[in-house]
């Protein structure tokens, strides 16, 4: 079989965090693959030093060591801070890797530029500097949607210096300057937070108010409370009453801080972890802005009809849910939500996959680590239980239940409420029973044996779930 022939293996585009709970799957479950990595380095947006990292040198973790790491290898407490930093998150990544052994099967410095499905039902991978494209049986997209940043326009000409948040790597790139932030997210918040202690006069434009949430809660991180909460089998309307009201409780509405209240619940848009920029706006090192209106010069008009004279402005603004080495229609509807059946499954491209193609107020590591399973345990059913796989795959038809109602925002087309998700996605994973301890290279009895499906009774309510 010519090198470029691979009709008995899948792909896995990326090494980051997404593509390494895959190739880890894929791994232990006996599954043939490739992992192509475009950069030399593993880690994706964790690694600095790449070009596909957006971490920057005071990046950490916004959710705890315990409830983020991968729960095969967890981030043991006492090895890790509640909140590790970048470096220390690309160190367990290669841990991770070490331990369960697939790092062979990574490629480094291999670009995908295309992916398309073949007349014979295989996907063509084409490979920048390869004459010929690669055939696999399959792809799963895990290469991240933190790539394209989206840039904000504004009418008329600002002389000063405009970044996005993606070139952001240092606190002595807004030091003793009149820098403005755009957007209010985590890397926001950091890169607020670094100006002002550089000696810069910050200015913070929001469109909108935003839940801030600390990091700790009576001494407990955050995230360990929530996860205690979410064991309760409380209605989500009741646990949302919960934490908004512990929050007004332990730190007020940000209008006490001179900012903007929230027009929304707090399960409704991604938390910003940071209880600094309140306290900043509180103590005048801070100023809030509302949303930009034009620019005019080295001075920056905002929409109440203010101004302030700037040196810099960094966009935060987020990124454009693109993939650009396959057709975006296949991958997203025209509002830019994912046409996905559980972010996972194209329903009528059998073969193609995506991983951590989700955002969520919780570990994205776990979430990839579940669709990876998923994914697997359908491969390994086509193979040894077919029936199992049918069943399945007959769900893909039927729109799973919403996982949260979300702001109406470019920035959250795919979030995902992670804790009814990872509940979605395991109840999923439970379906397919004894299969999920099979593997591809299972012996021959197991796989002459024939694996019946259970009576599907619930089949009807469970394609709602």
């Amino acid at each position: 079989m010519p090198d470029h022939a691979r009709n008995d293996r899948y792909c896995v585009i990326g090494a980051g965090a997404s593509g390494l709970a895959v190739a880890k799957n894929f791994s232990e479950r006996g599954i043939p693959f490739d992992c192509l990595e475009r950069e030399p380095d593993i880690g994706g947006l964790w690694n600095i030093s790449t070009g596909s990292g957006i971490v920057y040198e005071t990046t950490h973790l916004v959710s705890t060591s315990s409830s983020t790491g991968f729960e095969d290898m967890p981030m043991v407490d006492e090895e890790y801070p509640e909140y590790p930093s970048h470096a220390r998150v690309l160190g367990y990544f290669r841990d991770y890797v070490e331990k369960f052994g697939f790092g062979r099967h990574i490629e480094f410095g291999k670009s995908v530029t295309r992916v398309a499905r073949r007349d014979d039902g295989f996907w063509d991978v084409a490979i920048a500097g390869e004459v010929r494209a690669r055939a696999y049986r399959g792809v799963v997209i895990a290469s991240g949607h933190h790539d394209v940043p989206r840039m904000p326009t504004y009418p008329g000409t600002f002389s000063g210096e405009i970044i996005h948040s993606r070139r952001y790597k240092s606190p002595k790139q807004v030091r003793d300057k009149r820098v403005l932030v755009v957007g209010c997210g985590n890397s926001a918040a950091d890169i607020v937070s670094d100006a002002v202690h550089g000696g810069s006069q910050v200015f913070l434009s929001l469109r909108r108010g935003y839940w801030f949430v600390p990091k700790f809660l009576l001494g407990f991180p955050t995230g360990d409370v929530v996860s205690y909460v979410e064991m309760v089998p409380l209605p989500r309307v009741v646990k949302r009453w919960l934490f908004q009201a512990s929050l007004w409780v332990l730190q007020g509405p940000p209008s006490r801080y001179r900012m903007p209240d929230p027009d929304y619940s707090i399960d409704q848009a991604h938390p910003t972890m940071s209880d600094e920029i309140p306290r900043l706006a509180a103590h005048g090192r801070l100023t809030v802005k509302p949303e930009i209106a034009s620019y005019d010069g080295d001075r920056v008009v905002f929409k109440d009809g203010s101004s302030e004279a700037v040196d810099m402005i960094v966009f935060a603004t987020g990124y454009e849910p693109e993939i650009p080495f396959i057709e975006q229609s296949l991958v997203f509807r025209p509002d830019g939500s994912p046409r996905l059946f559980l972010r996972a499954f194209h329903a009528e491209h059998e073969g193609l996959f995506a991983a951590g193609l989700v955002q969520a107020n919780g570990s994205m590591w776990r979430l990839a680590d579940y669709q990876a399973q998923l994914i697997a345990s359908y491969i390994v059913a086509q193979a040894k239980a077919p029936d199992y796989a049918a069943r399945f795959r007959a769900l893909w038809a039927v729109p799973p239940s919403r996982t949260g109602k979300f702001v109406a925002s470019a920035r959250h087309r795919l979030e995902a409420n992670y804790y009814d998700y990872r509940r979605l996605l395991k109840r999923h994973i439970r379906r397919f029973g004894p299969v999920r301890k099979m593997t591809l290279g299972s012996a021959l009895a197991d796989s002459q044996q024939t694996v019946a499906t259970p009576h599907a009774a619930r089949q009807g309510a469970d394609a709602a779930e």
